[in-house]
């Protein structure tokens, strides 16, 4: 049987159902606060009646509000402590100035209409920490000095070009640092605590994050425990660890906000973006309040910076060919792509999407192989519908890394919109060898798969679904019937 690309679309974006009889934010808003009056309140619900995607907007909104109140004080001092802080001019507050340039607050909409939960609970805390806790010290979890590691990168002559500090994550000799000191070493030698020098033959790095990992020899290894991405909340207290490792000078900030891949689909965290009240650069480790290792600062501002989370170590071993340290030399690293790519990023968060499509391109100019840019920048075409563009973004990135499973996924479904279903099926088998639990993947194969007719390929696809995702196996099913 064939599906025509536009229903299996709207299957899969919500945004589809938007009309121009759609409800604005501001009056979303006050339904779910029961602000509105009656007359008001019954259009609103007439019109939910037949529109999933205002629908949709009030349950975001109406968990968006039960966080607010489950982690802050009451909304009526929330607000307050937000609208005085973003509208004191005093010097001594350069994160709200900072802030200011990503988010724009209207004196009768700003509540509903453009501030994001990730930035009210950036600025309440800050807020707090500005008005009720001067001068109180946090308990600094103590990090384990046997885990913490020197990676020095030697040139031709065995001269060191470069020493950072890196960090044992596993016991069985998985080693995360950073890629940019490394860039240009023909040699990498990692000196443990006890003195014992181990020299690296290769790594796995990943230059959208800055972020290379190695393997040494050992088991039983001292490590710092890598904390689980899934379980950090926004708000959250953390720690910037300075690269002088366990010796103190630790900055206290706090998770303001996480970043995924963009996409037609679901994907884990890429980025943490955390916010701190300092005088002067972070860089460093990241670490919770019981000691675990959170991530890595990719950035070094004053106070919004965007940091990788550490345990995308086990997929960038996975979904990556190791490199040879001898290839190191051809390596071109821009710390400057990465900062346009990191403004990218927020400008995209901040449905600035021309400013945010030049930040991409800058970015990928600058280093053609960042591949996170041009996800990026394929998803923003996608949007705008220039979908010959957005094909060769992901097909650029697939020269890069054939086994970058977020473009095999995005190639995949835009040879879908052109009819190219079988070229789409061999993407996803790829993509779901890589990744065999890809709800998602399972379940696009299975459409592709009743569009050619295979309906037994479907129905085994269907078994698969049925254990991981039953919601989506259930589609499936009555799309085979």
């Amino acid at each position: 049987m064939g599906i025509d690309s536009k229903l299996k679309e709207a299957l899969m974006s919500i945004d589809s159902f938007k009309t121009h009889e759609c409800l604005d934010e501001t009056t979303i808003g006050f339904y779910v606060e029961c602000a509105l009056s009656p007359i008001d309140r019954d259009k609103v619900e007439a019109h939910l009646h037949s529109c999933l995607y205002c629908l949709k907007q009030i349950n975001d909104m109406t968990e968006m509000l039960h966080y607010q109140k489950q982690y802050a004080q009451p909304s009526a001092v929330l607000f307050a402590v937000i609208k005085h802080l973003l509208n004191s001019k005093e010097p001594e507050y350069p994160f709200l100035e900072r802030l200011k340039k990503f988010f724009t607050f209207n004196q009768q909409q700003w509540r509903f209409s453009t501030i994001s939960l990730a930035a009210a609970w950036v600025v309440f805390i800050i807020g707090n920490l500005i008005f009720h806790h001067e001068g109180i010290q946090a308990v600094v979890p103590r990090l384990n000095p046997d885990a913490l590691v020197k990676i020095s990168a030697l040139d031709n002559s065995g001269k060191v070009m470069h020493d950072q500090q890196g960090v044992i994550v596993s016991s069985d000799g998985y080693i995360e640092g950073r890629l940019q000191p490394m860039v240009g070493a023909t040699t990498i030698e990692v000196t443990l605590r006890d003195g014992r020098t181990k020299v690296i033959q290769q790594i796995w790095k990943n230059e959208d994050t800055n972020i290379a990992v190695m393997k040494i020899d050992g088991n039983d290894l001292p490590d710092i425990p890598v904390a689980d991405i899934e379980s950090v909340k926004i708000g959250q207290k953390i720690f910037a660890v300075p690269n002088s490792g366990d010796k103190g000078g630790y900055i206290q900030a706090v998770v303001s906000d996480f970043k995924q891949s963009p996409g037609r689909r679901n994907s884990t965290v890429q980025y943490i973006q955390v916010a701190s009240q300092t005088t002067t650069s972070n860089t460093g480790k990241l670490i919770d309040e019981k000691g675990n290792l959170l991530g890595f600062m990719i950035t070094e501002e004053m106070n919004i910076n965007l940091a990788a989370p550490a345990d995308s170590y086990r997929q960038i071993v996975k979904t990556n060919t190791p490199t040879p340290v001898s290839e190191l030399t051809q390596i071109n690293f821009s710390s400057q792509a990465l900062n346009f790519y990191m403004k990218g990023i927020l400008a995209r968060d901040s449905q600035l999407v021309d400013e945010a499509m030049k930040d991409f391109q800058e970015a990928i100019k600058l280093n053609p192989r960042l591949t996170g840019a041009r996800l990026e920048l394929g998803y923003l075409y996608y949007k705008r519908q220039q979908f010959d563009d957005e094909a060769i973004e992901y097909q650029e990135i697939l020269k890069i890394n054939p086994d970058d499973t977020d473009a095999l996924y995005n190639l995949a479904w835009n040879m879908e919109s052109h009819g190219k279903y079988e070229e789409a099926i061999v993407m996803y088998e790829k993509a779901l060898s890589l990744t065999p639990d890809d709800t998602e993947t399972l379940y696009q194969l299975g459409l592709s798969c009743l569009a050619q007719n295979k309906k037994d390929k479907a129905l085994e696809l269907y078994g698969r679904l049925k254990i991981l995702d039953p919601g989506n196996a259930e589609l499936l099913r009555r799309l085979i019937k």
